[in-house]
């Protein structure tokens, strides 16, 4: 039971999500770390996990309207 749900969430294009996720969180962890430090912007902590899940809202509706709209 199981590994039919693990082969079914791993997939490749879950993968691709999920490093698209990561680089876009990556980034922008990256940009407040270095501008908290060098003062050039004022971060607030509590924001900056917002990039990531609108890149993942973009996902999710897009291969939403994808699926819709395919042909049959």
């Amino acid at each position: 039971m199981s590994t039919i749900l693990l082969s079914k969430i791993n997939t490749t294009q879950n993968k691709i999500i999920m490093k698209t996720m990561f680089l876009c969180l990556f980034l922008s962890i990256t940009f407040a770390f270095i501008s908290d430090k060098t003062g050039w912007l004022e971060v607030d902590w509590k924001m900056i996990f917002i990039p990531a899940l609108l890149v993942l809202q973009i996902i999710i509706i897009g291969t939403a309207l994808k699926n819709r709209y395919k042909k049959h």
